[in-house]
């Protein structure tokens, strides 16, 4: 196989799913170009796997933003119930939003 026509199909199948073309999509177009049966699975199973590292990637980020808002939310209760302030937003709004966060970010990390 030739290894130039292979990142030359998996460049043109990166640019149309960037288009947002779907995977049949994307293979009738490759089949259009002259791919070969198991080019164009490898060139589909790469371009999934390029997206699932970006999405494991991303999930991750919002994992450590969920769980410092977790983090900085409890700090912040801790500090405002000593000194005897509001607790009700650092509470429930940076609870609610860390784990909100997290959870995406576990979606994401997972794969879903």
């Amino acid at each position: 196989m030739n290894t130039v026509q292979h990142s030359e199909f998996l460049h043109l199948a990166n640019s149309l799913q960037q288009r947002g073309l779907s995977y049949d999509e994307i293979t009738l177009q490759l089949k259009d170009k002259g791919a070969t049966e198991n080019l164009l699975q490898e060139t589909i199973q790469q371009l999934k796997n390029l997206r699932l590292i970006k999405k494991r990637n991303t999930g991750f980020a919002c994992c450590g933003i969920g769980v410092a808002l977790l983090i900085v939310g409890c700090m912040l209760t801790i500090l405002l119930y000593s000194s005897g302030g509001d607790i009700k937003w650092a509470m429930y709004g940076l609870t609610t939003i860390g784990v909100v966060f997290t959870i995406k970010g576990m979606a994401d990390i997972m794969g879903w």
